[in-house]
């Protein structure tokens, strides 16, 4: 139990630290990411500026000067006075006609005018941000500029890195980070979950080791009591002192079966259980089951039906044991079947497990008490509250599976009722 719940503690511990340090380096990224790309859009901006520049400076600009530039950006450019049009070619994933279009389709990213020699010159920006055909990205600029009284257009796009590929180049390392975090982390939970649990562990086992002993030292007078309660001689005219017998001997019965079962819990609590895991008989143990249990079904006039197979592979267990989780399945169906309402069990081999059942047409456990009933000390509803049972049967039963590496679980008979299956792998020695 401290195990399960170190393992659920740290689990919750690393869910959370690591939920948070994700968001912080998702944070990371897209701060990086935006701030890449607003540095190609400036980069973009200074190189219309440069060609602005130079153009109204005087020095001009031919084909051979823009198509020299934009390969060494990767860009493309056209520039026109109104009488004619130079420009630098860069071929794109897709055509500058198409970009072009997008552009004069009036997807605006920013815009923005400049007044400059006393209203005599007015500079006009447009950014655009467009999508190519393959959903690769570009900042398209379109400059309106004057010079002298001359009226120049200047378009200018460049393609922008791909989500991906600025991810790549500037947080291909963020994986290790978290990684190497995520491990430090565990290392953090398990040194000081372990430290915060301590106590409790300490707690727990001062507990078990109690129940050990007071279960171990109430076997002997309650024995003693049994006994001796036995021998008395009562009149057998004398009604009322033969019932007080029977009660003593009932309750003493009750408390004996209540002593044994917890000192099984404390030896398997203590690690003490000990498998004699070897070849077990699947139909053996099915009969000698059914045989110990005839009784106390007829009792109470309850049918067990047995099914069996024609062939069962060797089953590698403790025999004993495995009887004894049999045992406590078909005691709770027949403590909790009406009278004449038939009990089925049996297995069956179903791919490489053995599937043993145990079916009753009682009442039935709702859904939100199936998980309980394997609790310790848990019953059911108080209709289910049967003295002959103190909500350690299943427990136990579920000790026993664990231990030889199978599951067991509860569903509902259809009809009504409840059925409990146990599947044990096939192994061998």
């Amino acid at each position: 139990m401290i195990k399960k719940l170190r393992k659920k503690l740290i689990l919750l511990f690393l869910f959370f630290t690591m939920s948070a340090f994700t968001i912080i380096i998702l944070l990371m990224a897209g701060s990086i990411v935006a701030n890449v790309q607003k540095s190609e859009m400036l980069f973009t901006a200074n190189m219309c500026d440069s060609i602005k520049a130079q153009v109204k400076a005087g020095a001009g600009i031919n084909d051979s000067d823009l198509s020299s530039n934009m390969n060494q950006v990767g860009g493309w450019v056209s520039i026109s006075d109104g009488n004619s049009e130079i420009s630098g070619q860069q071929h794109f994933t897709t055509s500058t006609d198409i970009l072009m279009g997008q552009m004069n389709s009036q997807n605006i990213f920013s815009s923005t005018s400049v007044e400059s020699d006393g209203n005599i010159e007015t500079d006009i920006r447009t950014m655009y941000l467009v999508s190519g055909l393959q959903d690769e990205k570009y900042c398209g600029i379109h400059d309106i500029f004057q010079v002298s009284g001359t009226k120049y257009d200047l378009i200018f796009i460049a393609p922008q890195s791909k989500l991906w590929e600025i991810i790549k180049n500037n947080c291909s390392w963020y994986p290790f980070i978290w990684l190497s975090v995520l491990l430090l982390m565990y290392l953090m939970s398990r040194l000081l979950i372990g430290k915060a649990v301590e106590p409790v562990e300490a707690t727990m086992k001062s507990q078990k080791r109690f129940i050990a002993a007071a279960s171990h030292e109430l076997k002997t007078p309650l024995s003693v009591i049994q006994a001796n309660t036995e021998t008395l001689c009562v009149d057998k005219a004398d009604t009322t002192s033969q019932q007080k017998q029977k009660v003593v001997l009932d309750e003493c019965g009750r408390m004996s079966a209540l002593i044994q079962s917890m000192l099984r819990l404390a030896s398997g609590d203590a690690g003490n259980w000990k498998m004699n895991m070897k070849e077990t008989d699947v139909d053996s143990l099915l009969i000698e089951t059914w045989e110990a249990f005839q009784e106390p079904a007829r009792k109470k006039d309850i049918p067990i039906n047995l099914d069996i197979e024609e062939h069962y592979p060797k089953l590698i267990g403790d025999k004993e044991h495995l009887s004894t989780v049999l045992g406590i399945l078909i005691d709770n169906a027949i403590s909790y079947s009406l009278p004449g309402s038939p009990i089925e069990m049996g297995a069956k081999l179903q791919q490489k497990q053995i599937v043993f059942y145990v079916t009753d047409h009682g009442a039935g456990i709702p859904d939100i008490e199936k998980e309980k009933v394997f609790e310790r000390f848990y019953r059911a509803d108080p209709s289910r509250n049967s003295k002959e049972h103190f909500g350690l049967g299943l427990c136990i039963a579920k000790e026993i599976v664990q231990l030889h590496q199978g599951t067991i679980t509860l569903s509902d008979t259809a009809g009504g009722g409840c059925t409990f299956q146990v599947k044990l792998p096939i192994k061998r020695l």
